[in-house]
């Protein structure tokens, strides 16, 4: 089974999970209830559902393919830009833009 899940509410609940928040927190957004122990332990069920598994690792998945076309854009534009300070002299501005690079090759 490939795509979104039949329950609407297992599919609003695979996306939270996969955008980083808790599974606990994803439950109380996807079913709208205070979280609490009963919650975290729907959650815990619910994250170990196969289904749910597998549609949080697609979207993570296509979360990193996208992360990755725009690094694929994104490095060579700044190294590009920091080429072009270094050889107008503008030292400050290509240290700034080595910088982010590094950031976004270090993560």
């Amino acid at each position: 089974m490939n795509g979104p899940l039949p329950s609407p509410r297992h599919e609003v609940f695979a996306h939270a999970v996969a955008s980083g928040m808790s599974a606990s927190k994803s439950y109380a957004l996807a079913y709208s209830r205070p979280p609490n122990g009963a919650t975290r332990a729907s959650a815990a069920r619910l994250f170990t559902n196969a289904n749910v598994k597998r549609r949080i690792g697609e979207l993570r998945l296509e979360a990193a393919q996208q992360a990755k076309a725009s690094l694929q854009v994104l490095i060579p534009a700044l190294e590009e830009r920091a080429r072009a300070a270094m050889a107008a002299g503008r030292m400050r501005e290509a240290v700034s833009i080595v910088g982010r690079l590094h950031t976004l090759l270090v993560r």
